[in-house]
């Protein structure tokens, strides 16, 4: 897939799509990754349906950088999708999160819901947030320093993984600027939407592994059920772990398709209820 920039405000962000098709999905990346880690899932949806975007965040790819740990925040993320999604023409679209992006599309989703047709919370990081152990950013910082960098579980021991697909996600870990991985580490333990999900009117699915152990079966379990009932569904990989997107890319791919053709048989029947009346 081919890359292409958008302006979003100030910031210019580079994004990859897949498909031309009526129904827009909007794919946002975690803390360490890349808008590439979503590349095995977005190639199995239909291309005459779907039109799929994968947004790299700023300091992502060959996104824009800051000097700034506050530029990297979920809030900041968040408010750069917001003028992503305004400058590609997006309404009534799909938004998937995963892990930090997660968070990033909650925050998103509680500001502007109106423009969304559904939200997915894909192995979310939790959304009340994580203590921090003193000296977590001297080790991050020392990382940095011998050439490590922060990556997390993605999937790469998945039998379908090719070499290729691990060297270019690891070459944009690599590249990750030291302020994305501090900021974005600080503002992910300062999170409190978990409180404020009932807020979200929008159908939404909570989307897991039953073997992540990077947030935790009882943080994904606890953002579904802090979700209003009418609005919430549910569905658990077994045998998977933090990203799905790369262990189970053609079953997350039928899971979106069906989840959005639900939410527009829904749609459709509340719309003829009301001609009805």
């Amino acid at each position: 897939m081919q890359s292409a920039f958008i302006k979003a405000g100030t910031v210019r962000l580079e994004y990859y799509q897949h498909g031309t098709g009526p129904e827009a999905v909007m794919l946002v990346h975690g803390y360490a990754s890349s808008a590439r880690l979503w590349r095995l899932a977005m190639v199995e949806m239909d291309p005459r349906r779907f039109r799929v975007i994968a947004l790299n965040n700023r300091g992502a790819g060959d996104s824009d950088r800051s000097p700034m740990e506050a530029d990297y925040s979920v809030e900041s993320f968040a408010q750069n999708l917001h003028h992503a999604v305004a400058a590609l023409g997006l309404d009534g679209f799909t938004l998937v999160g995963h892990s930090m992006g997660g968070a990033t599309v909650t925050q998103y989703g509680l500001a502007h819901q109106s423009r969304l047709k559904a939200l997915v919370l894909l192995n979310s990081a939790p959304l009340n947030g994580r203590h921090l152990v003193p000296g977590w950013d001297e080790t991050i910082r020392e990382q940095f320093r011998t050439g490590e960098r922060p990556q997390g579980d993605m999937g790469f021991n998945a039998p379908h993984v090719t070499e290729s697909f691990k060297e270019a996600v690891l070459a944009d870990i690599a590249r990750n600027p030291l302020e994305r991985a501090i900021g974005g580490r600080r503002s992910m333990s300062q999170l409190r939407l978990r409180e404020r999900l009932r807020e979200l009117k929008v159908p939404t699915l909570v989307v897991g592994g039953d073997r992540d152990t990077t947030v935790g079966v009882d943080n994904i379990l606890a953002e579904y059920l802090a979700l209003s009932e009418d609005v919430r569904s549910l569905h658990i990989f077994h045998g998977i772990g933090h990203s799905p997107n790369v262990e189970a890319p053609n079953s997350l791919a039928g899971l979106l398709g069906r989840f959005v053709g639900e939410v527009n048989e829904a749609h459709r029947m509340t719309s003829a209820e009301r001609a009805g009346r």
